[in-house]
């Protein structure tokens, strides 16, 4: 938004070398007498916020903008203790590409973007500002970096403990012949996590990702059987298909939608039909 009457505007200086130095917020009335034409400062997160579910947490920046179809984007990125991104980003305003953003111009004063943190994965989050215009002038503000400081992290929680999930069987290779059963055992934490959903499988490989997997058992209550679970394998997926014939890790997914989700391995393979 351009500096207006009542709104905070960024103030804008010269050095004697003529690069424009934006220094931060500070209260205005007049418009910017310089030809800066795209700018952009962060108001809040500045300092550490923890976020709550149920209560909007409030982004807000301001903005010099001139030319029209200048937009400002605003992103979500999990970073770890040093500040290494640990997720994937979340596009909170924008589709994640250029001019993709809120109209700087059009929103006036309203630079604020309400963030609803429901569902969005525990950890601490840096705020990134993107402002771009179509003339190719754009400049980026970060809440928190190791080079230019700050420690505006959204930190987001959960009571939620994180999931536990250890097999206990197969504990060492298993022959499992057509005609009989392989009863897939574990234990868990599912007494204390009762959002957490179990997803059981088959994968010749040992990428969990790849397309390849054999689904047995998908988003079942981890807390369905206490602290123990029990599924018994009997040549069938989970939709009634007959499982090939080969040597398979057994694998499995907990997920509570809060923590990340916890992957493990089973010690033994499960070989069928060698």
């Amino acid at each position: 938004m351009l500096c207006g009457v009542g709104a905070s505007c960024i103030a804008v200086a010269f050095g004697c070398t003529g690069n424009v130095i934006v220094e931060g917020m500070v209260p205005a009335r007049t418009a910017p007498t310089s030809d800066v034409t795209t700018a952009i400062a962060l108001v809040q997160p500045v300092d550490e916020v923890t976020a709550a579910v149920g209560v909007a947490t409030v982004i807000q920046w301001a903005d010099i903008a001139t030319v029209p179809g200048t937009t400002v984007r605003v992103i979500a990125q999990r970073q770890n203790a040093l500040l290494e991104n640990d997720a994937d980003p979340i596009n909170l305003v924008g589709d994640g590409t250029v001019g993709s953003g809120r109209d700087a111009l059009a929103d006036g004063e309203s630079d604020t973007f309400l963030w609803d943190i429901t569902g969005v994965r525990v950890g601490e989050y840096t705020i990134i500002l993107i402002i771009e215009s179509p003339t190719g002038e754009t400049q980026t503000v970060l809440s928190r970096s190791i080079e230019e400081g700050g420690d505006g992290a959204i930190v987001i929680t959960t009571s939620l403990p994180e999931p536990v999930f250890n097999f206990t069987a197969p504990a060492a290779d298993a022959t499992v012949t057509t005609g009989n059963t392989f009863d897939i055992t574990w234990t868990d934490n599912g007494n204390a996590n009762a959002e957490a959903l179990v997803t059981l499988g088959l994968d010749p490989d040992s990428d969990h990702d790849s397309g390849n997997e054999i689904i047995l058992l998908s988003n079942a209550l981890l807390s369905a059987d206490g602290n123990n679970g029990t599924f018994t394998f009997n040549f069938l997926d989970q939709d009634g298909n007959t499982v090939p014939d080969g040597t398979y890790t057994v694998f499995s997914i907990v997920d509570d939608g809060a923590n990340d989700p916890v992957e493990e391995n089973a010690a033994g393979l499960l070989l069928l039909n060698p």
